[in-house]
């Protein structure tokens, strides 16, 4: 890469053509109700457990809580990287060729390293803090520190964020730590922080969809099944921005990464 000023992220440019995108690309939009259609069915043949995340005393622990998290999470990476592809490459919808099912094994195996790498500082930082504070009258503070050092690990690693659209677009020389983190060079904060405000709307319309299944309080088998179809809606649309914003990050740090 060439030694050029890099510029910065045009935060909130990035983050509105992020949510412009998914709502005026409606062909796109409508090629994923299919996928919400087979969750739903999926969630209809193993007993709704879905509810866990509307309900904590309708969850259940076992082998259909898994299949739940399992498939919600690989119905959000499969819709990522057709977005991360869609925007970048023009590329159709597709989930069945082997060259998607190679990318979405590599997108899952890269999400484990970065959970990893971000969550040591955390445990270092618990631990130590445990020899600091008495962890049965300090709860809140351990929570505090957790939460700070949480935030503060992702934003140093932020530049990690743009493996995921080269994964889906498979742009393999672009995975390499020195080249990630000269490229984003004084824009991490820029870089999770718009993410953050990606993921918002959804966290707080998920809360208020939980709090409304609460305040019902039905035993009703088809108002739980139309709230776990709209949660399972909510989940596939935050994939959906999360895919266009990985995109636009992408494009505008990729046009940086010169030869030398």
């Amino acid at each position: 890469m060439e030694n050029q000023e890099i510029k910065k992220l045009p935060f909130w440019d990035i983050v509105a053509r992020s949510f412009k995108y998914v709502f005026k690309n409606r062909i796109l939009l409508k090629s994923i109700l299919p996928l919400v259609a087979a969750l739903a069915v999926l969630q209809i043949v193993i007993g709704l457990p879905f509810l866990c995340s509307l309900d904590t005393n309708a969850c259940s622990n076992d082998w259909r809580r898994a299949v739940t998290v399992l498939s919600i999470a690989l119905g959000a990476v499969s819709v990522i990287i057709n977005y991360c592809r869609s925007i970048i490459c023009k590329a159709k919808v597709d989930f069945t060729s082997l060259r998607f099912w190679k990318q979405t094994v590599l997108y899952f195996i890269a999400s484990l390293v970065l959970s990893v790498i971000v969550v040591v500082p955390v445990l270092v930082c618990l631990t130590l803090s445990a020899f600091v504070f008495d962890p049965n009258t300090s709860i809140n503070i351990l929570t505090l520190i957790s939460v700070l050092v949480s935030v503060a690990s992702a934003i140093v690693f932020a530049p990690l964020f743009l493996v995921f659209p080269a994964i889906a677009v498979e742009d393999y020389q672009m995975i390499k730590w020195s080249k990630l983190f000269a490229l984003v060079k004084g824009n991490h904060n820029a870089v999770f922080w718009a993410q953050f405000v990606i993921m918002l709307p959804y966290w707080l319309v998920a809360k208020m969809w939980s709090a409304i299944y609460a305040l019902i309080n039905s035993g009703s088998y088809v108002i739980a099944l139309i709230f776990v179809i709209g949660g399972l809606l909510l989940g596939i649309l935050d994939a959906c921005f999360k895919g266009a914003f990985f995109a636009h990050v992408y494009q505008f740090f990729k046009f940086y990464d010169k030869p030398k």
